[in-house]
């Protein structure tokens, strides 16, 4: 085992550390086929090498205006810089905005209905002016404070889109302000194009949500029975995941006409996602440690990321550095430790470390990518498919990947610990069980062989030994019971389980059941799996395996716990919370 883990991480070495390579090698070649560079006026685009649906990298000088001050009156006048190949471009932060010149030809003997959008999604106000007779005329105008009736397209891409006549040229300014990443990059390409593109983005995104939604529903439906220490911090990762996804992807502008800014979003934004990291190493704590003695356990570790992951948070949501924020780094780091941890475990045979361990090689390998690719993005290329501008910037799906495949992974890692955990509490439950049964069995004996001391007389003995073949379980009806009593506690947090299922169960009819338990027992099919879940919950809170009363009804298969509670107190005299006591 240990050869193992010390493989996996010489394999995550090494591809981390090719993909570095392969990159730099990439960026020493570089691409000798975009336009040339020189004046302003060489940032020609030239529309007859755009076949129909097709995009390619957008070709324009540019002007940095790091206040935000510069308006379309007087931008004209600024001078513009150009650098041939340049691909992405520096862009302040708001209220800061960049401008973007470029020419648009049009050799075609029709009209031309194009458009300009961004690989990174997060813009605020992008906005095209087209130049008629000096003057700046505003075509078209997107972004997430721009409202709905004012925007061009209300997607989550941003895009702006404009017409130009057969065989014009028309020189365009495009103002983009308000997103997360200190650059952008302008692609140019079909409307059609550009509309694939957003819908993909945007499928990608409706899939991370609908994930986060229907695991969290999953988990609290199927782990409703257990401790909701088992599971609250899973249910908190993935809820903070949603609304991370929801608000950084631009949910609330495409669905309810927000124009709330990134910066106003910014807060909210750096909380989920500080959450979601706090709730992954809190659920990894609980995974890694359940099965260790409380006073062995170290836990150090996990408060030191929980508290560095605090303060990160308060710090990232105060944002005083700008750009910067120090949860980015913690969400590359804390996987790493984790992962250290969770080998550690895994060696140690806790076999639930074995799925978390895959989850966290998972979501390392999805942030390592996405941090990759951010720092050396993909050159854009001539394309006709969205696919393929959707993996020109790979990190919103290479992130959705790996987190689906790490919450997956943690579900089965929950779930192997929960049976694993039921297992041995209906095992300690069943033992209490058969030596209170052996204790009654012998006070029975006890009495009996009193009786039998005091009576002298043989027919009286004869009668006592009649009445004891009455009242002591024959061998086989005694198996019998104890399959049934088995049965009972294995679906005892079943509430469907009744007389039929337990006969089912047996192998037997439902009549044959009731008549076998009314003479062993004395009891109705349903006033035994009764008398057994009573006797089941009072057991759980002997061992103390829950702290409410409603948590033991609820796993013991009442549905309601004043009615547990009722027949708790007609069964043993006292209620749920005296036994507590």
């Amino acid at each position: 085992m240990r050869i193992m883990l010390a493989r996996v991480f010489l394999w995550l070495t090494l591809v981390l550390c090719s993909l570095v390579v392969s990159q730099a090698a990439f960026a020493q070649v570089g691409d000798e086929s975009c336009i040339g560079g020189g004046e302003d006026g060489a940032a020609i685009n030239i529309l007859a090498d755009l076949p129909g649906g097709q995009s390619k990298p957008l070709a324009a000088s540019y002007f940095l205006d790091s206040e935000g001050m510069v308006g379309a009156g007087s931008i004209a006048s600024r001078d513009f810089a150009f650098a041939p190949c340049q691909e992405q471009f520096d862009i302040a932060r708001a209220p800061g905005a960049l401008w973007l010149k470029f020419i648009a030809r049009n050799p075609h003997a029709e009209a031309q209905m194009w458009g300009i959008s961004f690989m990174e999604t997060v813009v605020d106000d992008l906005t095209l002016f087209q130049l008629q007779g000096g003057t700046l005329v505003q075509v078209a105008q997107d972004g997430r404070t721009i409202a709905a009736a004012q925007s061009d397209h209300n997607r989550l891409q941003t895009s702006v889109s404009f017409r130009i006549e057969p065989g014009q040229e028309e020189i365009y300014y495009v103002r983009v302000s308000g997103t997360y990443s200190p650059s952008v990059t302008p692609v140019i390409g079909s409307v059609n194009l550009l509309s694939d593109w957003s819908s993909g983005f945007s499928a990608i995104s409706a899939v991370m949500l609908g994930f986060c939604v229907i695991m969290t529903l999953f988990s609290l439906i199927l782990f409703r029975h257990v401790h909701s220490r088992f599971y609250q911090f899973y249910a908190a990762h993935l809820i903070s995941l949603f609304f991370m996804t929801f608000l950084f992807d631009g949910w609330p502008h495409v669905l309810f006409g927000s124009t709330i800014s990134t910066q106003q979003w910014k807060p909210l934004i750096e909380l989920a996602s500080g959450l979601v990291m706090i709730a992954n190493i809190q659920y990894c704590r609980i995974l890694l440690t359940i099965d260790i003695d409380p006073q062995k356990r170290k836990q150090a570790v996990f408060h030191w990321l929980t508290g560095i992951g605090v303060i990160a948070t308060i710090w990232a949501m105060i944002d005083p550095l700008g750009w910067g924020t120090p949860v980015a780094i913690l969400f590359i780091i804390n996987p790493f430790v984790l992962l250290y941890v969770a080998g550690r475990k895994m060696l140690a045979g806790v076999k639930q470390a074995v799925p978390v361990f895959t989850s966290l090689v998972a979501l390392s390998i999805g942030l390592f990518s996405s941090l990759y690719f951010f720092k050396f993005p993909v050159p854009i290329t001539e394309t006709n498919s969205a696919f393929d501008l959707i993996m020109m910037r790979p990190i919103t799906l290479s992130y959705t990947s790996s987190t689906i495949v790490e919450a997956t992974f943690m579900m089965i890692a929950i779930s192997i610990m929960i049976n694993a955990m039921q297992r041995q509490r209906n095992a300690a439950v069943t033992e209490a069980i058969k030596l209170r049964d052996q204790i009654d069995m012998s006070a029975s004996h006890s009495g009996q062989a009193e009786k039998v001391l005091e009576a002298k007389d043989a027919a009286l003995d004869g009668l006592l030994a009649n009445d004891l073949d009455k009242k002591l379980t024959a061998p086989a009806e005694q198996g019998f019971l104890e399959r049934a009593t088995q049965s009972v506690i294995e679906n005892v947090n079943q509430r469907g389980f009744g007389a039929g299922t337990l006969a089912s169960t047996l192998g037997v009819t439902e009549k044959t059941l009731g008549r076998r338990l009314k003479k062993s027992q004395g009891l109705t099919p349903a006033a035994f799996i009764r008398s057994i879940r009573l006797s089941y919950a009072r057991d759980l809170i002997a061992i103390r395996q829950f702290e409410t009363v409603s948590e033991i009804a609820d796993a013991s298969g009442f549905s309601s716990a004043s009615h547990f509670a009722r027949l708790y107190r007609q069964e043993y005299k006292e209620t749920p919370r005296e036994t507590f006591k």
